[in-house]
């Protein structure tokens, strides 16, 4: 397990912040998987560091709900959990829908542009193999409009789930044919903006979302 290649000292401000943040992308990237031991020891002297900032960042996974505490067995990968997609999408359709109205009136010419041409690149993408591709270009879109709405602070606060969103989405644009039915819901959100149809773009982002979180949940859990 090379749990060194999570490091980031750029993305944080103390010892503790940069295991939680190694920890946190490793669960995330399955390295870690559900039902693995965490033991502080261990993770310690993988990373080079002493046992306090492991036992915090435990902490903080726990409270999270990504680790959990077993009796006899210590710290375990809680993993992503059935409860946590239904969560993480609620607030996502919270934030993003509310987002809408911001969209609608800060937009510029240039950021419509560029999220058709996206959304056109997108489209050629999707009839390839290349999901990797789609996936990334799909980040850009959603952040682009995302960033339009000129919300500093409602961004900040989607960016809290960005590694729950960035494996869900990952889930979901690789299977058909999800990923064609989302961007049809990308391009009827965008031409509803593009209308200042703010009543309208909201519906369909409310919709697209649900749909998301659906397929979500039948491609991870499966047998819902």
């Amino acid at each position: 397990m090379k749990l060194l290649g999570y490091f980031n000292p750029a993305e944080a401000r103390t010892m503790r912040d940069m295991v939680y943040r190694a920890l946190r992308k490793a669960i995330f990237e399955e390295e870690l998987k559900a039902g693995d031991r965490l033991v502080e020891t261990k993770l310690a002297e993988m990373m080079g560091v002493s046992r306090t900032p492991v036992r915090e960042a435990l902490q903080k996974l726990e409270t999270e709900g990504l680790v959990k505490h077993l009796p006899r067995r210590g710290v375990v990968v809680q993993g992503i959990q059935i409860e946590d997609v239904i969560e993480i999408y609620a607030i996502r359709e919270a934030l993003e829908t509310a987002a809408v109205s911001f969209i609608v009136d800060h937009i510029t010419p240039a950021e419509k542009k560029e999220l058709f041409r996206l959304l056109d690149e997108m489209k050629q993408l999707a009839k390839t193999e290349g999901i990797e591709e789609l996936f990334q270009k799909s980040q850009e879109f959603n952040e682009l409009l995302l960033r339009s709405s000129k919300m500093p602070r409602l961004i900040n606060l989607v960016n809290t789930y960005k590694e729950y969103l960035t494996k869900f989405r990952k889930v979901t644009m690789s299977k058909e044919p999800r990923k064609f039915d989302a961007l049809s819901e990308h391009e009827a959100i965008l031409r509803a903006i593009d209308r200042r149809d703010i009543r309208e773009a909201q519906e369909l982002m409310r919709h697209h979302i649900n749909r998301a979180r659906w397929e979500c949940l039948k491609m991870i859990f499966k047998g819902l």
